[in-house]
């Protein structure tokens, strides 16, 4: 996974995906006013690290890792979809061709810390690297997309197709919701505050300022790691000094430690947002396995029979 983003949700591979990106919203809760105001809670002190952080450039696993969807999860979420979606076209009179194959996500923690990898840095500089792009799904009638994606009057769609239209007859079967299935909000907002509050930890912005002053000796001025893509990989190919400029980042990354010491640090602020709000994420495993057993469910339903 690249650094956190609030979008969270991949596109499904359906025709028209509803997507359920939904609005990472941290709210703050505020007092109505009263006498006193209520004292300011004391920040608290950084967690320890536990782990000894790597020497490698490379990411290693978080501890909320297990509480996102995965690479299965969304695979059986996906096909159940599709199956349902299918189906519901089919009975409308309105078949859909076979949806085009999904291209694999990236690893979920790939440029969290920015670029790490020397092979990826020599060659692409910080640009992403080439992936096979699946090929579009041929376009949709409007009779389709009306019943893909319902209608306005609350009456039933072309063919008989639920007035909500397919896609979202479709995700209430597994989600309860008009909603694609998706990683948990509590898990999107943990995973961003970790990473937040890692990068202000002073362990971390030691090792920044180290990775700075190493940049430095190669010639290269940034204080951020992640400034420098931003300032870089606007063209459509690297250029040599962006090759040049990627190479000195990651050695500058492997020689410092960087990503080890802050995927340590991030490790342990993500143990304690996960102690903190244990019965949240203990709340949302119930609801992700209850969507996983629907989408068996509807699998099942779909097996040729023996």
């Amino acid at each position: 996974m690249t650094r956190p983003t609030r979008r969270r949700v991949g596109r499904s591979r359906l025709p028209i995906a509803l997507l359920a990106c939904g609005a990472c919203l941290i709210t703050a809760s505020c007092t109505t006013g009263g006498e006193e105001d209520a004292p300011a809670a004391e920040p608290s002190a950084p967690p320890t690290v536990h782990t000894t952080p790597s020497a490698g450039a490379r990411p290693g696993p978080l501890p909320l890792d297990g509480h996102f969807l995965s690479r299965e999860d969304h695979e059986k979420l996906r096909s159940a979809l599709d199956l349902l979606v299918a189906a519901c076209m089919k009975r409308a009179g309105v078949p859909l061709p076979p949806a085009p194959a999904v291209a694999a996500e990236p690893p979920r923690h790939e440029r969290r810390y920015g670029i790490s990898t020397p092979e990826q840095a020599a060659r692409y500089g910080y640009h992403l690297a080439e992936r096979t792009t699946p090929p579009t799904p041929p376009p949709v009638t409007a009779r389709q997309q009306r019943a893909l994606s319902g209608t306005p009057d609350g009456k039933p769609g072309p063919g008989g197709s639920p007035p909500q239209g397919c896609n979202a007859a479709a995700a209430e079967r597994i989600t309860g919701t008009d909603s694609f299935p998706a990683d948990a909000l509590v898990v999107r907002q943990l995973n961003m505050d970790s990473f937040e509050q890692s990068k202000n930890d002073a362990r971390v912005r030691i090792v920044l300022r180290k990775w700075s002053d190493c940049m430095k000796g190669d010639g290269f001025s940034y204080t951020d790691p992640l400034a420098a893509p931003r300032s870089m990989a606007a063209g459509p190919r690297a250029s040599a000094r962006e090759i040049a400029t990627a190479r000195a980042d990651v050695a500058c990354k492997e020689k410092t430690r960087l990503i080890g010491v802050w995927s340590a640090v991030e490790s342990a602020y993500q143990n304690r947002l996960i102690k903190e709000r244990a019965k949240e994420l203990t709340a949302a495993r119930r609801e992700h396995d209850d969507r996983l057993r629907r989408a068996a469910e509807v699998l099942r339903s779909f097996a040729p029979s023996s």
